[in-house]
This record gives structure tokens, sequence and C-alpha cells, in this order.
């Protein structure tokens, strides 16, 4: 689809967003995509480019939940002062007058104090805009909309921005099978990433769960651009859009697809359940030559000597004092057992109590602070020698 006023050359800002803490781990991506000019920032990372970058950074970007480009900042002191900002944009160089939207908001301002209002006045001034303009007002459609817009307000400025993708780029379309509590794609993409690892030396994951860190790892081994494995991006809708140039760019991913021949990926877990969602969600990753998984204590997995591998896990942590109490020895006796078979492996847990931390009785050699799921944790590193 192609706009009479399209700004597919001019200078765009983008920001992509991620899991809190894991900003350094999205920030080095970006810079291995080499998208403009990046800077980390609380909650994600700022690049530039064209709108192009756009699209190639939903099809290159592990760790990013969203990528916004950024319409419009104005000041917003007022109601009035969001709506006539809003109203100053030109609306169909961003979308069609007879196409869909939906518009999200976030608030810390005392001058705005519901996100739910900030969205109706935007919506409403893109509305009028285009029935200024063109003589029609476009629908809202909160599912599926073709243009996801978003409103930051902070104290007295509004950042207007559109979605890329349209939606969470957490939906890698894998997740064919599931555990309960799963962890996310994107923050064990960027778990993955600040381990270090080289996507070449062993990968275990003895709490594998539903295998989600076993198939980000296998990925980034393979070198698979995680657009490839998405189809619905709202920029394919959009004004501005160049089909020949987005194929070129799938074509080139595609391409660059390597997967290793003699990697080892091991898994287990004590649950039969989980280890059957985690064979069957590596198959639909297109990872399940790569993943070995068995149904396993963690204590009992017994890793090959010298293997120097990279772990990397997330043990069950109970959310009340009665279920710390009840994980206390199986971390304890983990402990144990990491010291005495894991010898030169570089392990990484998520922990998420002080407690159970204290029970693994291992010092790490360092940690990043992470939210879970909207519990705040740590990825623990330890050198086990």
């Amino acid at each position: 689809m192609t706009g009479p006023r399209s700004a597919s050359r001019e200078p765009q800002v983008f920001f992509a967003t991620c899991a809190p803490g894991a900003e350094a781990a999205l920030l080095a991506e970006v810079k291995a995509a080499r998208l403009g000019r990046p800077e980390a920032q609380v909650g994600g990372v700022r690049f530039q480019g064209i709108v192009a970058d756009g699209w190639r950074a939903v099809l290159h970007l592990r760790v990013a939940l969203r990528i916004y480009r950024q319409l419009a900042r104005f000041a917003a002191a007022t109601a009035e002062d969001l709506y006539q900002g809003a109203r100053s944009v030109a609306w169909d160089r961003v979308m069609g007058p007879e196409q869909t939207l939906a518009v999200d908001a976030k608030v810390s301002s005392s001058a705005h104090r519901h996100s739910g209002y900030v969205a109706l006045v935007v919506k409403d001034a893109v509305a009028d805009w285009f029935r200024e303009h063109h003589g029609v007002r476009p629908s809202v459609d909160v599912e599926a909309p073709d243009a996801r817009l978003f409103a930051h307000v902070h104290e007295d400025r509004c950042t207007l921005s559109l979605d890329v993708a349209g939606r969470s780029l957490h939906r890698r379309g894998y997740r064919v099978a599931g555990t309960p509590a799963p962890l996310g794609e994107c923050l064990a993409a960027a778990a993955v990433g600040l381990t270090g690892w080289d996507g070449k030396s062993p990968f275990l994951d003895p709490f594998c769960g539903s295998g989600t860190l076993l198939i980000e790892a296998g990925l980034l081994a393979a070198n698979v651009a995680l657009g490839l494995l998405g189809s619905d991006f709202s920029f394919a809708r959009l004004p501005g859009f160049d089909l020949a140039r987005w194929e070129e760019m799938r074509s080139a991913a595609r391409a660059a697809v390597r997967p290793p021949r003699r990697l080892i990926l091991r898994g287990g877990d004590v649950d039969p359940a989980a280890v059957e969602a985690t064979r069957r969600n590596a198959e639909a990753a297109g990872v399940g030559d790569l993943v070995r998984v068995e149904v396993a204590d963690a204590r009992d997995v017994s890793p090959t000597p010298g293997w120097g591998a990279t772990v990397l896990s997330n043990p069950p942590y109970g959310v009340r004092l009665a279920d710390e109490e009840t994980l206390e020895p199986l971390y304890n006796s983990m402990g144990h057992v990491f010291k005495d078979r894991y010898k030169g492996f570089h392990v990484h847990l998520f922990m998420a109590s002080g407690r159970l931390a204290r029970a693994f009785r291992l010092k790490p050699q360092r940690y990043w602070p992470l939210v879970n799921g909207g519990l705040p944790c740590r990825l623990a590193r330890y050198e086990i020698r």
C-alpha cells in the first residue's frame, strides 16, 4: 500500500520496549542489528532510522516487546492541548480513512489522571481530523486494528506513537503447548543474551517447564530472525508499506539461517507434561532437532564432565511464605548438587526470593534485576569451581 504523502524516506525516531531490567540485552541486539544511534532508556531502547528500519526491528529484535515509531511530541497540560496536539498530525500519512484504529495510553501526570480518558481524547482528535479532510471517520477495532496508537503522557508532555507491528512481539507462534506460569519469550531471550552464551557451547536447563529458554537459545544459535515466525504485522496494511522491500528483508533473513550441527541443548523437568510441552513447542519453533529433553529431577541430571556449559534455568519459587518453606529443602540440595557436579559451568538462575537464594548457599558473582510476570526477581550468575 502506498500513500499520497508517504514519509518512508524521512528520518524517524523509534522506541523499542522491553521487560524491566532487560534494557542492556535489548541495547546489545539493537547495536548488532545496526539500527541508528541506539540509546538505552528506562523501559527500552531509542533508535533512529527510516520507516523500513521499524520493519527491520520487528524482524530481528528478540528482546523487544513492542516497536513504536514516534509521530509527534507536544504540550499536553490540558485536555484541549492534548486534543489539538493529536489533531495536528497529518493522519493520512499514517493510515487510510477506511482503516481501523485503536488507542492505548499511559499516564504519569498530575494534569491527566486517567489513561482511558487520554486515549479517548486522542481517538476523537484522529476521527475529527479524518472527517474534516476526508469526510469520513475511521472505525475503532480494539482487538486487531490497522493502526494501533500509543499516547504516553508524562507531566505536561505527550509523545504520540504508532505501534509498528500492531501487537506484542512475544507472540512467536511456537507456544502450542503450555505449562502453568510460563516464562515470557522476550524475557527468556533477554536472559539468554545476558548470560553471554556463544551459541556454540552446550546449553542446559534442568527446570525446563514448557521449554522457552531452550527454544530461544536454539533460535539464537540457528540465527532465526523471529519476524520469520509471524506474519500478522499491521505495518503491512498501512500507507508507505513496500512489499518488495519487506520480502527482500525476509529473504535475506531466511538465507542467513544456519542450524548448528553439533550443538547440545539439554533440558529436564520432573513433570512429564512439561517435557512433552517442550518437545511440541520446540518442533513448532523449528528447533526440535536441537533440543533434547527428559523427565528428570533437576538434582538427578548428571551433566557431562568438562562440558564448560552454560546453565540457564527458572526454578520454581513461591509467592507465599508457606511456598518458600516447602521449597527451601529443594534449593538447599540443589546448591550441593551444583557445587559437586557442575564444576567449570556458568550457572544462571532466576531467583525471586532472598530466602530461597540463601538456601541455595552459593554466592553469585553478579546478578541482573528483572521482572518476571510482574514479580521482581534476579538473574543470578554463579561460576562453579
